[in-house]
């Protein structure tokens, strides 16, 4: 629908992003990123910009993510915020535009780069506020290869070998799913998967123009899976924040745990030995396993920086294949259709499982991105028997918005 503008975009950013200024004086540009984990590959990626632009330096701040909203939005209403700061994209750049703390950068920058569903992605009818310069990622299962083959064990590919597996390993005294759950989120993006594997592509797009609804009776199935997934978490998930969890993953504390293509990195850090393969998230009944797929926070520009110019550069500069090269190879998955990983297996394994049945991210779209904020204080009461899936899927549903146009 929107593609004619985002051409119209493209082409004319071609021209003016071309061409960027050299700087006859130094320059620091802040910069805030919520991945501590990726704190060295990110930095060395920085460092090859300071490289060829020695006038620039990127005076790089790593905040935790369940710390960062809190802090870009208390700096964010005193002004003083940094020069390049990451959000999700979709509603929340948005917001941040119409509030007056963004720059708008249609046409200034080259675009051309980018695959299609990044573009589209970025596009606020018509007008671009941030670019995904550390690339996108996927949503999967990942699974420590070592104990499946100790086990003889073949990842499961459906809702019943997943449960199945899972009364085993415990029987086995084996934890079955490592879920750091105690803000809701990554159980919400145990919740996506399993309505992408009803839904697919084009059920979603129904769901968005209100033709279909998560009290759907299959829907509602997939509540119900994750309500069963909550007996194979490890013993105080709902306590467990993202960090603690990550290393109980890492160190093989349990023998699948959910989890993005920007993970991975932060597993190594924790420990350089683990052994780690990725599916698709088992599929609700008969349907196929799933992934769910989005950009990595997108980068605006302060509107009150006083060092315009230099964002720009470096922005454009971490859209080129150089940048992009390093964030595939080392990092995530990137949206840069010039480049491939060179040698990256966990990343083509992720490609591989998004080839099952992906679907968008619920934050990045207008008509669900208050369905995510809903599904994440709704899950710890799921596990719990406080809500009922049909309860769970009526409060989600609530929380969809139809386009009045």
């Amino acid at each position: 629908m929107k593609r004619p503008m985002i051409t119209g975009l493209l082409a004319s950013a071609m021209t003016l992003g071309a061409v960027m200024p050299a700087f006859a004086e130094d320059i620091t540009l802040t910069m805030w990123h919520q991945h501590p984990e990726w704190k060295d590959r990110t930095q060395a990626i920085l460092d090859l910009f300071e490289e060829s632009h020695p006038n620039i330096t990127i005076e790089l701040e790593e905040i935790a993510g369940t710390n960062y909203s809190a802090r870009l939005n208390t700096a964010l209403a005193a002004g003083e915020a940094p020069d390049l700061f990451g959000l999700p994209a979709g509603p929340e750049t948005l917001a941040a535009a119409e509030a007056g703390y963004a720059m708008d950068l249609t046409g200034e920058l080259d675009l051309s780069s980018l695959r299609d569903a990044a573009a589209e992605a970025i596009d606020q009818d018509g007008s671009v506020y941030g670019v995904p310069i550390l690339g996108s990622y996927s949503v999967g299962l990942y699974y420590h290869r070592n104990i499946f083959d100790d086990l003889g064990l073949t990842p499961p590919s459906s809702q019943a070998e997943f449960l199945a597996m899972c009364a085993s390993l415990k029987d086995q005294g084996i934890t079955p799913l490592i879920v750091p759950a105690s803000d809701g989120i990554v159980p919400s993006f145990m919740y996506m998967m399993m309505t992408a594997s009803v839904l697919g592509v084009d059920g979603f797009a129904e769901l968005r123009r209100g033709e279909r609804k998560f009290t759907d009776p299959d829907l509602i199935e997939a509540a119900r899976f994750l309500q069963d997934v909550g007996e194979c978490m490890q013993p105080g998930a709902l306590t467990t924040p993202y960090v603690e969890g990550k290393a109980l993953a890492a160190l093989g504390q349990g023998a699948m745990m959910p989890g993005g293509s920007g993970d991975y990195a932060g597993y190594v850090e924790i420990n350089p030995d683990v052994d780690l393969g990725v599916v698709p998230f088992p599929g609700v009944g008969d349907n196929a396993p799933a992934t769910v797929t989005g950009l990595e926070y997108i980068y605006l520009i302060n509107s009150e920086t006083e060092h315009e110019e230099a964002a720009k550069t470096f922005l454009q500069w971490m859209l080129g294949n150089d940048a992009q090269q390093l964030v595939v190879d080392t990092i995530m998955m990137t949206t840069n259709k010039n480049v491939v990983p060179s040698e990256n297996r966990i990343l083509e394994e992720f490609a591989d499982a998004a080839a099952s049945n992906d679907m968008r991210v619920f934050y990045e779209l207008p008509e669900t991105s208050n369905v995510w904020a809903v599904a994440q204080q709704n899950t710890a009461a799921l596990f719990l028997g406080e809500m009922t899936p049909e309860d769970f899927a009526a409060a989600v549903q609530g929380a969809v918005v139809l386009s009045t146009e």
